[in-house]
């Protein structure tokens, strides 16, 4: 571990653009279609329980990283396959996000190599890792309010440019709950909720760590809300078949802003909000690999494995896909299977092990 700390607005702040992260770039539930709103809320509400289950285990073993108490639950040679097994989870999210960000800026750079755009990126994600927790903290810190006012002045420009049509969501309930909740799980829970599994690296560096649950719920449900508006606002506008064949429908929806003719063109700003929620995302995914392997490996320094896990970031998000709709159907897919294990399964059984030998053994366990 490092010998650092953040404070509580810090991890705040870090917890809010990473749920925001690549969640604003695509379209969220299409297959609920106008009760899409409706699946994002339940996602959010089975977050909150994925939540609990990451601060039941953190409670128990406060100053140990994931893939410590891993080990001590599970036992050495299991558990250590189980953490390097996490690793290469933190190292394939990452992947995705670094993915997708590079497909944004692809709108503006089409000419220039994908891998060029990719490697930019990473090697501005590594430099802040190699910087450490307390940078990105800070940075967040600082970024965070940008974002939360574009975000927010998004909502109000739109509806003053008089293009909301919110029969756009009518009816609701047109196919009865079963969309709805299909699309809320497995999908809207593990993405992007269930990704705060990253911070179980982080919390051990959380000053107050009291206050640790009742912030990562206020973030969570922050985010939820926020996500939630946005899904409402841009299906009220394009309508359930424009926003869902949309790729970028936030990115579309700032363009259409036009208030008097005086506020509009924001799609810089956009752009810029996208592009760094999405690189706080990556950094988290990275530095939750670096800081992982660095803890499995019993390393010094986290510094000696950043270049290493962001040259396999940088390669996985090359490879894994040749275009953005393999992406987004390689998405789908990983969603209903491998999301689920290292977000709710594995979680769920390490805190039922710690549940029986706490209520058995009468022992203390960390």
């Amino acid at each position: 571990m490092e010998k650092s700390s953040i404070n509580p607005y810090q991890f705040f702040s870090l917890v809010v653009l990473f749920e925001l992260g690549t969640a604003l770039i695509v379209p969220l539930g299409v297959e609920a279609k106008q009760d899409a709103w409706l699946a994002e809320l339940l996602g959010m509400v089975g977050g909150i329980f994925l939540l609990l289950q990451y601060y039941y285990l953190y409670r128990h073993y406060p100053n140990l990283l994931l893939t410590s108490y891993i080990q001590k639950i599970s036992g050495k040679y299991i558990g250590y396959m189980i953490a390097l097994s996490y690793i290469l989870f933190f190292i394939y999210g990452a992947s995705r996000d670094l993915r997708e960000s590079s497909e944004l800026f692809l709108l503006d750079y089409s000419e220039t190599p994908m891998s060029i755009l990719s490697g930019i990126i990473i090697l501005l994600v590594c430099y802040g890792v190699y910087q450490g927790i307390e940078v990105l903290a800070r940075a967040g810190e600082l970024f965070f309010i940008l974002v939360i006012t574009m975000v927010v002045l998004t909502f109000f420009f739109t509806i003053g440019s008089n293009i909301v049509r919110f029969e756009n969501l009518l009816p609701v309930l047109e196919n009865g709950w079963k969309p709805v909740i299909t699309t809320a799980f497995p999908d809207r829970v593990f993405f992007p909720y269930g990704e705060l599994i990253c911070f179980t690296v982080i919390l051990p560096y959380l000053d107050h760590s009291e206050n640790g649950m009742k912030l990562g719920m206020i973030a969570m449900i922050l985010s939820g809300i926020l996500l939630t508006m946005t899904i409402v606002i841009e299906i009220a506008v394009f309508g359930v078949n424009g926003w869902s064949t949309s790729v970028f429908p936030f990115l579309k929806l700032v363009e259409k802003i036009n208030i008097g003719g005086f506020v509009q063109s924001l799609e810089a700003i956009a752009m810029i909000v996208l592009i760094v929620g999405d690189f706080f995302k990556v950094a988290v995914f990275t530095y939750a690999a670096v800081i992982s392997a660095t803890d499995l490996f019993k390393m010094k320094n986290h510094r000696k494995a950043v270049l290493p896990i962001g040259v396999m970031i940088f390669v996985t998000s090359m490879i894994a896909t040749d275009n953005f709709i393999e992406h987004i159907e390689q998405g789908k897919f990983v969603l209903e299977t491998i999301f689920p294990l290292y977000e709710f399964i594995i979680p769920l059984l390490l805190v039922i092990v710690v549940f029986i030998r706490q209520n058995t053994r009468g022992k203390k366990l960390n």
